[in-house]
């Protein structure tokens, strides 16, 4: 359970140095951004329900949208919600266009990549599942990939605990064997190909702003090249980009594989949602183990 918890506790470290860098330093609150917020709507789901219920999470994402508790959401997923706030059927809410290749989805998945080792699901049902997840926003096939290689590098890094590098060649084996040849595959190649390259060198090279390829580019090379999660946040934060959605997909990576390894727990301590993950994953494993 403990790195289950790491997964949700990274992810929001991730998040909220990554938007307030400041905050390592200031000793205030931590606060989630629209990341984080996403992240444990879908959780909060998946254990209210003990299945993944795309409707359901549509609502919930509507709700804390117009509750104020989800806020500064990307453009797709703002225009998606005020979709499904119409059609009410999450089958038709999300945006289907060629810019629409953003990390919305990626960001979010990671509860799907837990229940996914908890449940034991077989792959078929385990790639649909985050196909249904996505398209309660984004409608496009290369955030559906970038969302799918997070998912099953944290489903891999909880069931298997492999060498980072084996983990990511499963990662674009099963991407292969999904029929994902796409750009999300080959900067997860290209992240596994630059690992012994400078760090700054490397991450301009991949790019780190929001369009899934970058994202997803940047997030596997800190993974694969970062042994401490707060260098590679410092790394992050001196080039730049999207710091917050990248720096809150490599906490999920790290905390899955490494747990809280070399985390100085008054950071943990004064993230905000600290408590709501505890509790979410503590009725999460009840589920499993009553």
């Amino acid at each position: 359970m403990e790195k289950v918890k790491a997964t949700f506790l990274l992810h929001a470290l991730g998040d909220g140095l990554g938007e307030y860098p400041h905050l390592r330093e200031d000793k205030k609150p931590i606060p989630p951004t629209d990341d984080t917020v996403m992240t444990l709507a879908l959780l909060e789901v998946l254990v209210e329900e003990r299945k993944h219920n795309p409707q359901r999470v549509a609502q919930k994402y509507l709700s804390y949208l117009r509750e104020g508790i989800l806020k500064k959401v990307g453009y797709t997923t703002l225009e998606a919600l005020k979709k499904f706030e119409k059609t009410q059927n999450w089958f038709y809410s999300g945006i289907a266009c060629k810019r629409c290749a953003g990390n919305g989805v990626a960001m979010r998945i990671s509860p799907l990549g837990v229940w996914a080792y908890l449940r034991n699901l077989p792959l078929e049902e385990f790639f649909e599942t985050v196909r249904a997840e996505g398209y309660i926003t984004h409608r496009n096939e290369l955030a559906i990939s970038g969302a799918f290689a997070v998912a099953y590098a944290v489903y891999l890094n909880l069931k298997e605990n492999l060498p980072k590098e084996e983990t990511v060649k499963r990662v674009l084996l099963t991407m292969e064997h999904l029929g994902m040849e796409n750009p999300v595959k080959e900067a997860v190649e290209n992240a596994l190909n630059l690992k012994g390259l400078d760090g700054k060198d490397a991450l301009r090279r991949l790019g780190s702003g929001g369009y899934i390829v970058e994202t997803i580019g940047a997030v596997f090379y800190l993974f694969l090249s970062q042994e401490d999660f707060l260098e590679g946040l410092d790394l992050l934060l001196e080039v730049g980009g999207d710091t917050d959605t990248v720096g809150a997909i490599f906490g999920s990576l790290y905390g899955s594989l490494h747990g809280l390894k070399n985390i100085p727990e008054n950071l943990i301590s004064r993230l905000e949602v600290k408590e709501k993950i505890e509790q979410l994953t503590e009725k999460l494993f009840s589920h499993f183990h009553p």
